[in-house]
């Protein structure tokens, strides 16, 4: 757990194209001038994550002369070396690194696994590209699984949301949270249904709670995720009931005294009232922008007929 927790700090770091400061061009027109100094680099890349993000980011300016080094380097012994070389690869951004880097989609090491999903992203325009990230669904590593649906939202792809779905049914709870928000950003106003199957069904108060929260990510906005907030105030878990009702007080501006942690009669009060006002304001509620809530439209008064 402990050396599954340091390779995911690491690859948040280099998950992202490592920016390049203004001093490194110079620095990396000097290196290409020397034979070695690609194979140098790689090997300091073994050293540590803070060599490894120096020396990836001198190969990025290196750049063209760099990849057949960086290339091989995906095949290197230690996996810093090949995240590193994925990183600096998609920067580059040659085509010609496409195949090395889908291969490390198997890599036995998860941080590597995870990094090549990402950066392939890179190329996402690419058919084969696209069904591989779609294939890493199925990875045996739920960090793996995560980044695939980080990748998939950053996409937009919404033709993958079959195969997201299918991981709410995993065993694992945080990978079906990630699959919930996924479901929320490719398709939503069309998830809602899902949110609160999740509110009603799903044993996991973090799952709930990710229902909940997910109603904040739905674009356009819709006054429909009140029905799935109102529904979260009954949960059975109080934090799940926090969420709701704050994000209700937020987008909606009604109050009506609910208090999460008091007594079930008195809670249900107040959802009552919250249910009835929602029945009652729900087809004139309106996304305002500028306010970042919704609020009541008044109802369009009837055509008086012209004056004889």
């Amino acid at each position: 757990m402990t050396r599954l927790s340091v390779a995911a700090i690491a690859a948040l770091a280099c998950l992202f194209a490592p920016p390049v400061l203004a001093g490194a061009a110079a620095n990396g027109r000097e290196q290409a001038e020397r034979p070695q100094a690609v194979s140098e680099l790689i090997e300091r890349m073994a050293k540590d994550d803070f060599n490894g993000f120096t020396a990836c980011r001198s190969l990025i300016e290196i750049g063209g002369p760099a990849v057949p080094g960086l290339i091989r380097a995906t095949q290197h012994d230690v996996p810093r070396v090949r995240y590193w070389s994925i990183a600096a690869l998609s920067a580059i951004g040659d085509e010609e690194a496409v195949p090395a880097i889908k291969q490390l989609l198997d890599d036995p090491e998860p941080v590597v696994r995870a990094v090549a999903v990402w950066h392939l992203g890179r190329w996402f325009d690419r058919p084969d590209v696209r069904e591989a990230v779609v294939e890493k669904l199925r990875d045996t590593n739920r960090f793996v699984k995560g980044w695939a649906m980080k990748l998939l939202q950053a996409k937009k792809y919404r033709q993958a949301a079959g195969e997201v779905r299918a991981l709410m049914e995993d065993a694992t709870p945080e990978v079906r949270y990630d699959a919930l928000h996924t479901l929320a950003v490719l398709e939503g106003r069309d998830a809602l249904a899902t949110m609160k199957k999740v509110l009603r069904e799903d044993e996991s108060a973090l799952v709930r709670e990710c229902a909940v929260r997910c109603c904040t990510v739905i674009e356009p906005p819709t006054p429909r995720t009140a029905d799935v907030l109102i529904s979260a105030l009954r949960d059975a878990d109080e934090e799940v009931r926090k969420a709701a009702v704050k994000l209700l007080r937020k987008g909606f501006a009604q109050y009506f005294g609910f208090d999460p942690g008091a007594e079930p009669l008195q809670r249900e009060k107040a959802v009552r009232e919250w249910r009835d006002w929602y029945e009652a304001n729900g087809a004139r509620l309106r996304w305002n922008e500028p306010s970042r809530r919704f609020e009541a439209i008044e109802a369009t008064p009837p055509a008086q007929p012209p004056e004889r």
